[in-house]
């Protein structure tokens, strides 16, 4: 009986070491890319655009126009594809890739930039929320092509879902 009282003894000593030496620190739990990748992703519909300097109200151009984002977990991007918007010469390719044109280390960032795969195009990305943000961008004028001189200038678009 004393040797039984021994053995339970020493497992539930084990049991409680193992126990206390598993603190958490082990796991990470979701990065925080990849909490703010989830908040961007979706259908967002634009509620307000301006461009130019002087700024010019275009929201009637884009009554419907939205974006569709999704971000692949683990990669720091994902990819962008749009409907709507007027016809002929806009700012956005029917779909494209995108990538954080920084490290994400706060997932209550509300702030940050992200690049555009097709052109490298830095876009400003700011008052993100699980039902709004704001994209703000520049496009510069090469006079390459006529397409580029109609968009060419800084494009702020509010987002709503």
């Amino acid at each position: 009986m004393n040797k039984l009282s021994y053995l339970l003894s020493a497992l539930v000593l084990v049991f409680v070491l193992v126990i206390s030496g598993c603190d958490g620190d082990d796991d990470p739990g979701v990065p925080a890319a990849d909490q703010v990748g989830l908040t961007f992703s979706g259908t967002w519909n634009a509620s307000s655009v301006t461009f130019g300097s002087p700024s010019q109200d275009r929201s009637g151009d884009y009554d419907d126009f939205s974006l569709t984002i999704t971000y692949v977990d683990g990669t720091n991007g994902g990819t962008v594809s749009i409907s709507g918007g007027p016809d002929g010469f806009r700012p956005f390719a029917t779909s494209d890739t995108w990538a954080y044109a920084g490290e994400i280390t706060d997932p209550a960032t509300t702030a940050f930039s992200v690049t555009r795969a097709s052109d490298g195009l830095s876009i400003a990305v700011s008052n993100l929320t699980a039902n709004s943000m704001s994209l703000s961008f520049l496009l510069a004028e090469d006079g390459s092509t006529s397409r580029q001189e109609a968009v060419a200038g800084t494009w702020n678009f509010d987002f709503t879902r």
